[in-house]
Parts: C-alpha cells; sequence; structure tokens
C-alpha cells in the first residue's frame, strides 16, 4: 500500500555508514597479533596480514586471511605466509591487482647480515609462489617495507637502509614485473643522504607510475620532515625529492602515501605540537603530474593527546578515506577513527569512529577501498580476543556513491553505456549548470540509450540526482506514445526494475512522474508533475522496507529542489539497488529528438540538491 504525502523526509546527518559489526580476523588467539596490513581487489575481496606469536613454531610469523567483499572469511582460518621460521618476521606490507593477485613483504633475520626484506606472491586463487628477498644490499639492517601494485600485477617495494647511502639510514626501492622478476637493480630513493631517511611508503597507479615518501631528519631544517619522490612506470624519476609538509616546526615522521588509479596521490603524517595538543594528523594532496591540489590539511578535529599513524586509500568516487589512532577520544586509552576527503583535501563530513569495542586499546589501523564508496579497516584491538592483541575490521561506506564524470569527454567512467553507433555522447552541447560536458542522446530509432552505473551493491536506500533538459524531444506524442523512461534503478539478479523516473509530454506540454516497484510487482506513482521546457534537475530518493510487509519502503520526488512527492508506507523489501541507467530508455517508434543529461551524483543518505 502507498500513501501520498508531500511533506519531505530528514535526512540523516552523518555521512558514513557502517556496513555490519566489527569482526575478528584471527582465529589463533595465544601471545599477540598485531600491526595488521589491508589489500583489496575490484571486486572488494581483501586480505588481512599481520605478526602472529608463536604460530609458525618460532617467534612470529606472518599470517594472513582472505574475505569476501562482504566481510565472509574464506577458509576456517587463516594461512601462513612466511617460508622460513627461524626467529622473528616482522612488519608486514601487502598489495593487490584489481585481479586478487597479492604481494606481501615483511623483513626477517634471513639475508646473513642483520634484518633483511623478504616477499611472497600469491594468485588470485590464493596459490602461493616461493619466498624470496627483495634487497641485494645485505650489510646492516634492511626492513620496514612498504610495497604497491599497479592495475597489471607489477609492482614496487620500497624500504629502509643503514649505511647504504653512506650516512645512517636511507631509503631504497625494487621493481618487480608480475611474474615477479625483478626489474633492473634496486636503487636509492633520497637524495639528500644526511642524517637518517626512513619508514619509507610507497603508492602505485594503475600504469605503474609510483610515488614514495619518507621521514627526512633536520633537512627541512627542523626534527623531522616528510619528503617525496615521483617516477614513471619505467622506474626513471620524475624530478628529483620534494619537500611535503610545509609546518616544519617540531617533527612530521611516519608518512602513509596513497595513489588513485589515474596517478594523484596523498601523503599523510604525523605530526608534533601543529594541532594544539601532542601529535596530529595532516596531509596534502597531489595531481598526477606531482603539482599540489592544495596546500596541507589537518585531517583530525579532535586534538587532545595525540592522533597518529594515520593509513589513507582511495575511494571510488576520486575522493580518499584516512584512519588513524586517537588517545582517549572513545573514553579507554586508544582508539580508531577515520574520516573521508575530496581529491584535494576537503573533509566530506566529521571524523568517526571506527571500533565499537572500545576498552582499553585499538591500534595501528590499515585501510582499503572497496568498490562503490565502501572500504574496510582492520586494527589490532588489546584482549578482545581473548589473548593480549588480536586483529579485528570493521566496513563501512561512504555516502557518496557515484559522480558522472562527463567533464573528461567520454563516457569511461561509467560501467558501461549503449550509445547506438554514436547517438549518446559526452558533449558541450548537453552542459547545464556551469559545467564543460555533458551527456547528449540523438534519438532517432527505438534503440535504448543509456550509461550503467554499476557501482550501488545491495543498496537499502538510494537516492540519485541529474539535470536534465527536454530540448523539444518527441517521446513519440504524434503517433499516441507519450512516454520515455529518463531514469531506472534495478536489481541485478535476476535483474528487476525497482524505480524510475518518468518524462511524459502530452498536447506539447511536459511533466516527469516517479515510479517505484512493490514487492507483489504492482507500482506505486507520485503522478505527474508539469515542467516547463528546458533544463530542470530531478532527485530520487528510494528507500526499501525493513522486512516483509513491514510497509515502511519510501520514494521521494523532487524536482528543482522542491519536493513534489513522497510515497509512504511501501512494502518493497524483496530487492536492493545494483545498477542504475540514465538516458532515453523504453523507446517508442514514434520518438525522436535529442535530450542532454548532466551533473549525475547518487548517494546513499544525504539530500544533495542543487
Amino acid at each position: 500500500m502507498a500513501v501520498l504525502s508531500f511533506a519531505a523526509l530528514v535526512p540523516q546527518a552523518s555521512a558514513q555508514l557502517p556496513m555490519g559489526p566489527e569482526f575478528q580476523v584471527n582465529s589463533y588467539t595465544t601471545g599477540n597479533q598485531l600491526y595488521p596490513a589491508i589489500a583489496s581487489d575490484s571486486a572488494g575481496n581483501f586480505v588481512v596480514v599481520w605478526p602472529s606469536d608463536f604460530q609458525d613454531g618460532d617467534g612470529q610469523g606472518i599470517f594472513a586471511r582472505t574475505h569476501l567483499a562482504s566481510g565472509v572469511p574464506l577458509g576456517a582460518s587463516e594461512f601462513r605466509v612466511n617460508v622460513y621460521t627461524t626467529g622473528n618476521q616482522l612488519a608486514p606490507a601487502a598489495a593487490s591487482d584489481p585481479s586478487g593477485n597479492l604481494v606481501v613483504v615483511w623483513h626477517t633475520l634471513h639475508d646473513g647480515s642483520d634484518m633483511g626484506v623478504f616477499g611472497r606472491r600469491f594468485d588470485s586463487a590464493g596459490t602461493p609462489g616461493p619466498e624470496f628477498q627483495v634487497n641485494t644490499y645485505t650489510t646492516n639492517y634492511q626492513g620496514r617495507a612498504s610495497v604497491a601494485m599497479d592495475a597489471a600485477g607489477k609492482f614496487v617495494v620500497a624500504w629502509e637502509s643503514i649505511g647504504q647511502d653512506g650516512s645512517g639510514r636511507g631509503v631504497h626501492a625494487q621493481r618487480y614485473d608480475a611474474a615477479g622478476v625483478r626489474q633492473g637493480s634496486e636503487f636509492q630513493v633520497n637524495t639528500y643522504t644526511t642524517d637518517l631517511q626512513y619508514r619509507a611508503s610507497v603508492g602505485m597507479d594503475a600504469a605503474g607510475n609510483f610515488a614514495v615518501a619518507w621521514t627526512s631528519i633536520n633537512e627541512d631544517g627542523s626534527d623531522g620532515g616528510i619528503y617525496a619522490r615521483r617516477y614513471n612506470g619505467a622506474g626513471v624519476p620524475q624530478g628529483g625529492e620534494f619537500r611535503v609538509n610545509s609546518y616544519v616546526t617540531g617533527r612530521q615522521y611516519a608518512p602513509s602515501v596513497a595513489m588513485d588509479p589515474d596517478g594523484g596521490f596523498v601523503v599523510l603524517w604525523s605530526s608534533s605540537g601543529q594541532d594544539g595538543s601532542n601529535l596530529g594528523v595532516f596531509g596534502r594532496p597531489y595531481d598526477a603530474s606531482g603539482v599540489p591540489r592544495a596546500g596541507e590539511f589537518q585531517v583530525n578535529t579532535y586534538t587532545t593527546n595525540y592522533q597518529r599513524l594515520p593509513s589513507a586509500s582511495f575511494a571510488a568516487d576520486g575522493g580518499f578515506v584516512v584512519a588513524w589512532e586517537s588517545r582517549d577520544q572513545d573514553g579507554s586509552y586508544t582508539g580508531i577513527f577515520a574520516r573521508a576527503f575530496t581529491a584535494s583535501g576537503v573533509p566530506q563530513g566529521g571524523e568517526f569512529a571506527v571500533n565499537t569495542t572500545t576498552s582499553s586499546a585499538q591500534t595501528h589501523p590499515a585501510l582499503a577501498a572497496q568498490p562503490g564508496g565502501r572500504f574496510v579497516v582492520s586494527w589490532a584491538s588489546f584482549t578482545q580476543d581473548g589473548g593480549q592483541f588480536g586483529v579485528f575490521g570493521r566496513r563501512f561506506a561512504l555516502d557518496r556513491i557515484f559522480q558522472d564524470g562527463f567533464e573528461s569527454g567520454d563516457l569511461s567512467k561509467w560501467s558501461s553505456a549503449a550509445t547506438d553507433s554514436g547517438d549518446l555522447v559526452a558533449s558541450v552541447l548537453a552542459a547545464m549548470n556551469s559545467t564543460s560536458v555533458g551527456l547528449r542522446g540523438v534519438v532517432d530509432d527505438t534503440a535504448s540509450l543509456y550509461v550503467q552505473d554499476d557501482s550501488p551493491d545491495d543498496e537499502n536506500r538510494y537516492r540519485a540526482r541529474f539535470y536534465f533538459h527536454t530540448n523539444g524531444f518527441d517521446p513519440g506524442e504524434s503517433g499516441g506514445a507519450h512516454r520515455t523512461r529518463t531514469f531506472i534503478v534495478f536489481e541485478e539478479a535476476p535483474t528487476r526494475r525497482l524505480a524510475a523516473i518518468v518524462l511524459k509530454r502530452s498536447a506539447g506540454a511536459y511533466s516527469l512522474e516517479g515510479r517505484a516497484r512493490l514487492d507483489d510487482d504492482s507500482q506505486a506513482d507520485t503522478g505527474f508533475f508539469d515542467i516547463s521546457p528546458g533544463a530542470h534537475f530531478v532527485e530520487l530518493d528510494w528507500k526499501r522496507s525493513s522486512g516483509s510487509d513491514a510497509n515502511d519502503g519510501t520514494f521521494e520526488l523532487w524536482i528543482d529542489g522542491v519536493s513534489r512527492s513522497t510515497l509512504l508506507n511501501l512494502d518493497n523489501s524483496r530487492s536492493a539497488v545494483d545498477f542504475v541507467r540514465l538516458g532515453a530508455l523504453s523507446v517508442k517508434p514514434t520518438a525522436t529528438g535529442t535530450l542532454y543529461w548532466d551533473e549525475f551524483d547518487s548517494r546513499r543518505i544525504n539530500y544533495i540538491g542543487n
């Protein structure tokens, strides 16, 4: 049953949604399981890696557990990564390509002279290759490795090495192809060698370009500073090292680099005294050419005691998420907090708590992105698993799901498109609301024209907004056909239409209607609302009911920022949103003309507006 109301629903204020409770990763609980690392593939499946006390029979070993994108673990327990088990295997890092091929690196007393860096590759089915040594220079210590992988499975490892650059510690790296074969020799990253350069972090884009950041002592005239250097896919430096931090008082240390598939990147670090109280988390974003997108920015808003150890990952919409450890903020020693930002470092909502168990310490977060604005955070929690430290995780979703990307001049950001031999294109003619490019569709036959977004993933609430220009389009009025769907929301399996926006023209006058499908396959309609010829922006908010016969689903339609109708008491629990199509759909034989769309934006919660 549907009840028609003209009162708008009050949107929630949160910009993030927890996707279920926190979960325990490790099944072996003796001693400590601490310092997790995490990597995810293009489907959102992820692997958590950590060092574990005594589990491999001697000291610490490296263990891992694979999870489906939903957070469900694969297999009854974790698996061992290291082959060599004598002594301690420490400080793991992990990276995955879109197909799920994985590489894990760590350091251990195994190269004949103090610590050395070792690694192991696993294919997408989880089949391991041999353990291999990364560093070729073995004098003194080489450790604290970081690893990143490109879309083809090529990867780069960066680490710190004592004495190799002639003074204290320096940063070195080694490139590999997708088969794990060395590409050239290991190379020195830092050019300033006085004192210490250490705590390297590396990020890589889809094409294999990469950036390395590290801490350098006294180079910026103070205790510690953050420096970085960029390389192309062949390992050729793209300029010299450069300072990232602009605030130089005290110490800036322990950087973390995240890079998006197109080469834009962000560097995060901990800074002493800059936020007014002990340590705070700061960052700076860069474009793919290494040009800063903005100055350094503060991540944390809670500043009491310390906030440190940032980890970051880029989301599907081009923004990024940062997780960090905060002292006393959750009421009991340290807790894990996170915050979302645009690619330029503009906050998207406030910081939020990740862990729900707050007793004692939750520490050392690691973060990985999943498709559709989702991400997963892993951390170590003291005594929560019944032992000492154990590894836990939780999944979250950002409010924003997808934006159109027409400004690139093509449709590549969309999952797919039905263009009917070029009838649907990105065009400057379709630009609206001060944009430079929109979507133009020429209707000259019955073929549906649409772009499709597959970013939604079993969404229980889905809202979208787009600009739409009628441009004199005729849906087939002369032949008795008055209606064309311009936006449809679908469930994927089985394919089922859940909601739609319908354009109508009758006697030359245009109107729009919203429709929502119910569990019995009937539909609830808002009725048609007149619109003038020209450009309008349309927004819908679809919400699934909480259960069969709960009758608490809703559908709301806005036109030009005005809520025109809210359908309440919908019985629509049967399906969730998996993909959407924007364009000219269900086209009739006599339809003709050109339509324009622009500024498509989809969210999970908040009103988008104009």
